[in-house]
């Protein structure tokens, strides 16, 4: 169970994990994706898949009657290829009551027998201040999010490359440590290129986050914004319209690592190039 999760902004979340996702399910593993984003889920999107379907809000009634099984999580799933499904989001950010936090971990440990892999992409925040609100039990709209990051066994954090973005990722880690303590997550840099931020980025950027977060940033993804939007324009994968991108290369890197699997032979990960 890999958890995708990050600081708010636009790190590129979604893009790591349906990369992560595909690329897995291209190594031989089955993997399914679930779009657990209560702010804005676009997993559907990105891959042209009608979002009007169930999806995981399907899945979170059926497991909150108690009648989730496999079958029904297969029927509620897109098969994009054979070994990869899809479990996608809410259709609109209001309908966010209907993951229950309780539901949404019912879904997960289904999900872990269903797939090999599951990765799920979920929202930023893990404010828990809507239960200060009421008197009695209410619904918690970051409940799912913190429920998808307890039951993970790996999660990603993945941050931007500017100062901005390292400064929310900094202090997003910190609220993870308050929230919680248990969870080790793997820090992962997108979009590093030139320019932002001064130097080298990588050593800069590696700098920064062991000396405020004392993290060592154990991936980077370098900037790729002409795959990345062949891929959006088509409704396809990074492996499917970029093939050679060095970007669907660490991709493919990060996925073979969170799996504990080999890359295949003639394809080992490389030194990427940072954009200019």
């Amino acid at each position: 169970m890999v958890a995708v999760w990050g600081p708010t902004g636009a790190p590129g979340r979604t893009t790591v994990a349906v990369g992560v996702a595909d690329e897995l399910s291209r190594l031989g593993l089955s993997a399914l994706l679930v779009d657990a984003d209560v702010y804005g889920g676009v997993i559907a999107q990105m891959l042209g898949l009608l979002d009007e379907s169930p999806g995981l809000a399907g899945a979170a009634r059926l497991a909150a009657a108690g009648n989730l099984d496999s079958a029904g999580l297969v029927r509620l799933a897109w098969a994009v290829h054979p070994q990869l499904r899809v479990l996608t989001g809410l259709a609109r950010a209001d309908r966010w009551p209907e993951l229950r936090p309780r539901a949404v971990a019912s879904v997960l440990e289904e999900a872990r027998r269903l797939a090999e892999v599951t990765v799920v992409d979920c929202a930023f925040s893990l404010e828990d201040d809507e239960e200060l609100s009421f008197d009695t039990a209410a619904p918690r709209r970051n409940g799912a999010t913190l429920a998808v990051l307890e039951a993970a066994d790996t999660v990603l954090c993945v941050s931007g490359a500017d100062p901005i973005a390292l400064q929310r990722s900094i202090r997003a880690l910190d609220e993870l440590r308050d929230v919680l303590p248990d969870v080790d997550p793997v820090v992962v840099v997108n979009q590093v290129r030139r320019g932002p931020v001064p130097g080298d980025p990588r050593r800069e950027i590696a700098e920064a986050f062991e000396r405020f977060a004392g993290r060592e940033v154990r991936f980077f993804l370098p900037a790729d914004r002409r795959a990345v939007d062949a891929a959006l324009a088509s409704g396809r994968t990074l492996a499917e319209v970029a093939g050679g991108s060095v970007l669907r290369g660490e991709l493919r890197a990060l996925a073979a690592a969170v799996a504990g699997v080999p890359l295949p032979s003639g394809r080992r990960r490389s030194r990427a190039p940072v954009a200019g």
